[in-house]
């Protein structure tokens, strides 16, 4: 019988959006994985007789599910190019003695008039005797958090336009590098200012912040299965937990300012394995989120006999840099 403990998933980016390919990447790090079939059928409320009707049709099918994962800075990569737009990364060197280093980083930006073209995936899922494929597979919302002792982790929902069975390919694990706390600071700069440039020292507990583009799926006469897909306008909260430093502190006596017009922050979360890398081995990940202070603060939470303070950040557009949310992702993988 089917175990669970054995369960994996394994993607293979797709040339064209629901036709299904064979995976040749094991994601690393999972820690949950769900694949639904969502079968509908229609069947006639009266027939004429006290017993339910007789006269039924299956009227739609398609696929849902969701991953979470143990963030690393290399599987990073496959839910971001698939959320966002694809991407061909920039090549960046570094030369250490008489050694040179090729890195790659991975930009991306949340859309502002034109809808994305991510990367569509085709996920295997399953243990033995129990495989199946999810194809033209899109994530929905992009939910990424890390909490100080620990990782990044992240949950992402998704929707797909078929699903089948499947003898799932033999892929073999790849090396990673997860993306930990350790690592991790958060820059909080005026909204006029320089983004990534007032480091909060010691401050920094957790970090959750949630993304949804009101991807969809699209029906149309004549198929069973979905045809196409789209989105409606993205938007994302921040939520970070802090410390209450005197840094910190003038954040929520701003709120106290009548005159004041709503806080407004440019905050880069990022992590950087600078510390403890080797050579070639340097890897970086940033969040860059432009947000307003909404929902008010609550006051002396506590950890461990230390206030802190929760602060919630609506992602907002900033006209100077002309953004709301990026990721940038430096790592020494080449492509997809």
């Amino acid at each position: 019988m089917p175990v669970t403990d054995l369960v994996k998933a394994q993607v293979d980016v797709e040339a064209t959006w629901g036709v299904c390919g064979t995976a040749d990447h094991l994601l690393m790090g999972i820690t949950d994985a769900t694949l639904n079939i969502m079968d509908s059928v229609h069947q006639v409320e009266r027939s004429g007789w006290y017993y339910p009707s007789d006269l039924v049709a299956q009227v739609q099918q398609h696929g849902e599910g969701s991953l979470s994962i143990d963030l690393s800075y290399e599987e990073i990569l496959y839910m971001l190019d698939n959320f966002f737009d694809a991407e061909t990364p920039a090549t960046s060197t570094t030369t250490t003695g008489t050694v040179t280093y090729t890195y790659y980083n991975w930009a991306y930006d949340a859309p502002t008039d034109t809808t994305v073209t991510p990367s569509p995936l085709t996920i295997e899922f399953g243990a033995p005797n129990a495989q199946y494929q999810a194809c033209g597979l899109l994530f929905t919302e992009l939910n990424i958090s890390g909490e100080a002792g620990g990782v990044w982790t992240g949950t992402f929902p998704f929707l797909a336009q078929e699903v089948n069975t499947v003898t799932m390919a033999t892929v073999t694990d790849s090396a990673v590098e997860l993306i930990r706390m350790a690592d991790t600071e958060i820059y909080m700069d005026t909204w006029a200012g320089t983004i990534g440039t007032t480091k909060k020292d010691d401050a920094l507990i957790s970090f959750d912040l949630s993304v949804t583009s009101g991807r969809h799926l699209k029906q149309f006469g004549g198929e069973l299965e979905p045809q196409d897909w789209g989105d409606t306008q993205w938007t994302g909260t921040l939520t970070t937990v802090l410390e209450f430093t005197a840094a910190v502190k003038s954040h929520v006596d701003d709120l106290l300012d009548p005159t004041a017009t709503p806080i407004q922050r440019m905050i880069r979360i990022q992590a950087d394995n600078d510390a403890t890398a080797v050579s070639g081995n340097d890897r970086i990940a940033t969040i860059d989120f432009y947000g307003t202070l909404v929902d008010g603060v609550e006051l002396f939470g506590d950890r461990d006999g230390n206030v802190t303070i929760s602060l919630t950040w609506q992602g907002t557009w900033n006209d100077t840099d002309s953004a709301w949310l990026g990721f940038d992702i430096k790592n020494v993988v080449t492509g997809l």
